[in-house]
């Protein structure tokens, strides 16, 4: 049996185009840590032209006061912006026995077979977390739970 956690209670924050450098993520997260804002799910892409982003979970209760924040230190550190998505959702599932490639598989098949979309997923050896749109969300995990638990 897997462990399967439902969070619809987070914000999706992305920073877009951040300069590609040492030191950027410290400046961003050196400010969050000064509002003491709880993150999860910390992902960077590296794009052409010398930009990535960088995006993370916030707590869905924290959004009015991060806006502004976010807005400033992006702006700080040379950003083209910062998005934040509000209704979607995060359902870990965490893996006992199976290979992560073969528990891979069976997530993105049963949230496919609900047209749950996977807006990002992040995967260690141990457990995956998937951010899905808030519309397909609980169906999503009523379809892995099918899968896991049952």
């Amino acid at each position: 049996m897997k462990k399967i956690i439902f969070n619809d209670q987070c914000v999706h924050v992305v920073f877009l185009g951040l300069p590609n450098v040492p030191g950027i993520a410290a400046e961003i997260f050196n400010k969050l840590s000064e509002h003491s804002v709880e993150v999860s799910m910390v992902t960077q892409n590296t794009m052409r032209g010398g930009r990535s982003d960088l995006s993370f979970l916030i707590k869905k209760d924290r959004l009015d006061e991060m806006i502004p924040i976010c807005r400033a230190v992006s702006e700080q550190v040379g950003g083209q912006g910062v998005s934040f998505a509000t209704e979607v959702a995060a359902i870990t599932v965490a893996f006992e026995s199976l290979s992560a490639a073969e528990t891979l598989a069976k997530i993105f098949t049963a949230l496919a077979s609900v047209g749950a979309n996977i807006e990002i997923i992040n995967s260690t050896s141990e457990s995956a977390i998937c951010i899905v749109s808030l519309t397909k969300a609980r169906e999503g995990l009523e379809a892995l739970e099918k899968v896991f638990v049952n």
